[in-house]
């Protein structure tokens, strides 16, 4: 559990662990270069509870996110691991759910869960939950092809081996932000990874927190350095791959790329300029029908124009409406 200035959010995470329905755990929390009285408070609270099951690390000085999780790598010796931020959270059978699965599936490497993402903001200084829903909703497995794109899980849901680190290294350090997508690009290239279709985790968000503060999420107040990274990883993936094979591919790709988005342009042009002369005749047609329609009024007796005009209305409102829903 990394932690770094933020004791109510660390108080909450440890009633979490602490409410978890599997308890045979170790929780090792690093505290990144923060207050080291600010953490001994909260722990103090539970020290009866946690026993020998606790180990407190505090770094010195800090060198990020990726370091931190090493950190707590080096000081703890289970055969299963999960990253737990402070402030995110589980429900009380994610560890008992998880262990299971990856006890009864000794062929996978790690599990994750569905996720829940939970918007909260502030109110004194209590924390209020304002939406729920669901990470991914259409995520139903971990496959490596999801992954090349773009991260599509937190580390709150995901348990592993320890002994992947064996094959895949450790955090990447020289990935500040994005460490957690590269361990889980390398965990999905090492081997399988299950997914339990049900909600055990939750991801906190809290987008209108200040970004000078110390309560925000990295994905919002480090967004640039998001971007910043991410190209670097993708710039040294591409690299890679054209120091043993060539430029060839790359460019291939890169130019089809760009005459398929010219051509969906063109195409899009098309359907709009079409569209808007569809829409001319809709309007001229609307015209004459209101001219119809009080001219059949007005004659009152001519019941074989009024069932011709109604026709005609409902195929107008048809087609109209069929044209405004491509809009």
């Amino acid at each position: 559990m990394r932690t770094q200035n933020r004791p109510g959010f660390l108080d909450r995470a440890v009633q979490d662990v602490l409410e978890q329905a599997w308890a045979d755990w170790q929780l090792v929390v690093v505290n990144d270069a923060g207050d080291t009285d600010q953490v001994a408070s909260v722990l103090d609270r539970y020290r009866s509870e946690l026993g020998d099951r606790l180990t407190v690390v505090n770094n010195p000085v800090s060198h990020g996110m990726e370091a931190a999780s090493n950190v707590g790598l080096a000081n703890s010796h289970s055969e299963f691991v999960n990253i737990h931020d402070d402030d995110d959270s589980w429900q009380p059978r994610f560890l008992l759910e998880t262990l299971t699965h990856l006890r009864a599936h000794p062929d996978e490497e790690a599990v994750a869960t569905r996720t829940t993402i939970v918007m909260e903001r502030q109110v004194g200084p209590d924390w209020v939950t304002y939406e729920r829903f669901p990470s991914w909703p259409d995520l139903h497995a971990m496959r490596l092809l999801d992954f090349v794109k773009l991260n599509r899980i937190v580390p709150i849901c995901l348990v592993y081996r320890r002994a992947v680190h064996d094959r895949v290294g450790l955090y990447a350090e020289d990935y500040p932000v994005i460490g957690d997508y590269v361990f889980h690009l390398r965990l999905l290239q090492a081997g399988e990874v299950g997914f339990i279709d049900h909600a055990l985790a939750n991801w906190h968000h809290r987008p209108l927190q200040p970004a000078e503060g110390t309560a925000g999420n990295s994905m919002y107040t480090n967004s640039s350095d998001h971007t910043e990274y991410d190209l670097l990883l993708r710039n040294k993936a591409v690299k890679e791959w054209t120091d043993k094979n060539g430029l060839g591919l790359p460019m291939f790709i890169s130019k089809e790329l760009e005459r398929e988005t010219d051509r969906l342009e063109q195409k899009i042009q098309e359907v709009v300029d079409a569209l808007g002369t569809q829409q001319q005749l809709i309007a001229d047609l609307q015209v004459q029908l209101r001219a119809t329609d009080h001219a059949v009024r007005a004659g009152g007796g001519f019941n074989f124009a009024k069932r011709q005009y109604q026709v005609a209305r409902g195929y107008l409102s048809r087609a109209a409406g069929r044209i405004t829903g491509r809009l």
